[in-house]
């Protein structure tokens, strides 16, 4: 079994989000978008996890922690640039390489354990993710021959109108043979219309120097969205939301008005616990077993005890968002904002 291990792209501005944070930093549902990615590398069991940062830098580093081999891209040229960047961590690796952007946070790891195995019964040297659209969105198209076999990606910057209507696209989720992409990183050419450097060029390169690259066509289109605006993440939350509250209802939470309640990623609440209207809770909230939350309460970073009974209630404490949460509202400290 060969080693395999992971980058993550994740030094871009991201300057459609009009932002003074770094893109990969705002907050999903609880996460910062970037952090899906990172966990989805670790349940997947990678334990070598480098990041390219570059804009935000520190805001990135500050958002993951202290797990991760942080590589800086200065200044930013282009995917293929990032991954040249971490080349030099990697002259003796002789192993698979995950390579993943940062920005899309619907990966999973089920998903990418279908990349690597495919990729490794293929024993291809490159393999990656792509889905169809009817109408595809602004992403790399994926060029073929008559017989299937994949020739290149082409950026739609860069396509003919011809290429354009392609309706398999790049979901930009790629696993490589490391000791064969790697060095073959040196041809890429920034003759774009951007003047960048494209990691999508290595798959013409591979093909070209007759290297075997294989792709995993996924059905789910929420694989190749990425974040790059405002509307972007109001989609992602609006999906997010859905599955985290199709999730608790399935483990026996009572939801009663699923369009009036909120509840992020990070938040446990046990069986038997009624959810009613105009309900907000975040910030690694743990509500217990056969509570009633609701109507109107906002819970944040506080711990509910069993068979309690909220309503119109504020529990916040943002000084302490991220650590241990706080007990049932019996046992908070005075300073603790609470209306009702």
């Amino acid at each position: 079994m060969r080693e395999i291990r992971a980058v993550i792209l994740a030094a871009g501005k991201g300057t459609r989000m009009k932002s003074d944070l770094s893109k990969m930093v705002h907050d999903v549902m609880g996460k910062p978008m970037v952090e899906y990615v990172a966990d989805a590398c670790r349940s997947v069991g990678i334990e070598t996890i480098y990041v390219i940062v570059g804009s935000g830098a520190e805001q990135v580093k500050h958002a993951l922690g202290s797990d991760y081999c942080y590589v800086l891209q200065q200044p930013q040229l282009g995917t293929g640039h990032a991954l040249m960047q971490v080349r030099p961590l990697l002259e003796d690796y002789k192993g698979d390489l995950l390579v993943l952007v940062g920005d899309s946070p619907f990966i999973t790891p089920d998903v990418l354990n279908k990349l690597i195995t495919k990729h490794r019964a293929s024993d291809a040297c490159a393999t990656f993710i792509t889905a169809i659209f009817e109408q595809p969105p602004p992403y790399g198209r994926i060029v073929r021959d008559n017989n299937g076999k994949v020739l290149k990606i082409t950026e739609e910057k860069d396509a003919t109108p011809q290429v354009k209507a392609i309706k398999e696209v790049n979901a930009a989720h790629y696993c490589f043979k490391a000791e064969i992409v790697l060095p073959l990183l040196s041809e890429i050419s920034n003759d774009n219309v951007k003047q960048e450097y494209y990691l999508t060029d290595i798959i013409e390169i591979l093909t070209n120097n007759n290297h075997s690259v294989e792709t995993l066509q996924e059905v789910d289109a929420r694989l190749v969205f990425g974040i790059n605006n405002r509307l972007d993440m109001a989609e992602a939350f609006k999906i997010f939301r859905q599955q985290i509250l199709s999730n608790f209802m399935q483990a026996g939470v009572t939801i009663v008005d699923p369009a009036t309640i909120f509840i992020d990623n990070t938040v446990t609440i046990g069986s038997d616990t009624i959810i009613y209207p105009f309900t907000y809770i975040q910030q690694n909230t743990v509500i217990g077993k056969n509570c009633r939350i609701g109507p109107f309460v906002y819970i944040t970073n506080s711990e509910i005890k069993e068979n309690s009974e909220l309503s119109f209630t504020v529990i916040r404490n943002p000084e302490t968002s991220g650590q241990q949460p706080h007990s049932d509202p019996a046992l908070r400290d005075k300073d603790e904002e609470h209306e009702g």
